[in-house]
């Protein structure tokens, strides 16, 4: 066999066990892990609706800084959140409580979402 037929080969096995596992963690009913992704100065998803216990991790993806602070912006709950976060910057938080739970970018008061917590 020559050289470029096992090359290929191999650029096949690893391409279908690759997929394989998108395919898997797809299915993955023990997610922990949910994303939010800053871009265009927008949360999006605006609404994420997790499990208690989950973890929510925000990505700024603009490059202006953003921050995720909890509570309405007039009303930010006690100042928890994350502080400023530049470019492809990463802040979360495990949400053990279910409830709402409104979230903003203090430098952005435009910019808002919500979390729902069920049990």
């Amino acid at each position: 066999m020559n050289k470029l037929a096992v090359l290929a080969i191999v650029a096949v096995v690893v391409f279908a066990a690759g997929t394989a596992a998108l395919i898997l963690r797809g299915f993955s009913t023990s997610r922990t892990v949910a994303d939010v992704v800053i871009a265009n100065h927008e949360f999006g998803p605006s609404t994420t609706t997790v499990r208690a216990g989950t973890t929510v991790r925000w990505t700024n993806m603009d490059h202006v800084a953003h921050s995720v602070m909890m509570g309405a912006h007039d009303d930010s709950a006690g100042g928890m959140g994350s502080g400023l976060l530049g470019h492809m910057a990463t802040f979360a938080y495990t949400f053990q409580e279910p409830g709402t739970y409104e979230y903003h970018c203090d430098p952005h008061p435009y910019m808002t979402g919500i979390v729902i917590v069920t049990p």
